[in-house]
């Protein structure tokens, strides 16, 4: 409706909220900006980023995260392989993608979105010998994740970067 709510924003976070306002700032910057189509990018990209950093496969990704995010992995995958453990893992599913906050900076353009994911995933760490150290052969578990995804709004570049990772 003409003048009514803009659903594409209020399908995802209540109307009025600050959450809301930031969109609506986002979509004004950027009027392409899609905030359906943002949540369908970050699942994809939840999903590409949490298997590469599992597998330790950190250079397919670092286009993807901030540095700051990219040296907590590398700190986390070498400090693996320097005690010889191998993490086989499986990604199931998303179960929740959800807009958990999210801010614009009218000044810089630039957007900061929050998600919360709820995933499904099969994950097992073996030692040097082969033997399971961490988690159970095919036994599903739940993983939940705070991302935080910014990009500056109105220009060419259409990737948002992830730049914090919380629970």
């Amino acid at each position: 409706i003409e003048g009514g709510p803009d659903q594409d924003i209020t399908d995802h976070a209540e109307e009025g909220s600050d959450t809301a306002k930031a969109l609506a700032s986002m979509k004004q910057r950027e009027p392409s900006f899609e905030v359906g189509g943002f949540l369908s990018g970050a699942r994809s990209a939840y999903e590409f980023i949490l298997m590469g950093f599992e597998r330790g496969e950190l250079a397919e990704i670092k286009p993807y995260i901030s540095d700051e995010v990219y040296e907590v992995f590398a700190q986390v995958v070498e400090a693996r392989e320097k005690k010889g453990l191998k993490v086989e893992a499986e990604f199931i599913g998303v179960r929740e993608v959800s807009i958990h906050s999210a801010e614009f900076h009218a000044a810089s353009g630039t957007a900061e979105i929050a998600m919360k994911f709820i995933g499904e995933l099969t994950s097992v760490v073996r030692d040097s010998t082969g033997e399971i150290v961490e988690g159970k052969e095919g036994k599903v578990k739940t993983q939940k994740d705070i991302w935080t995804f910014e990009r500056e709004m109105g220009v060419n570049d259409p990737n948002w970067i992830l730049v914090a990772t919380g629970e």
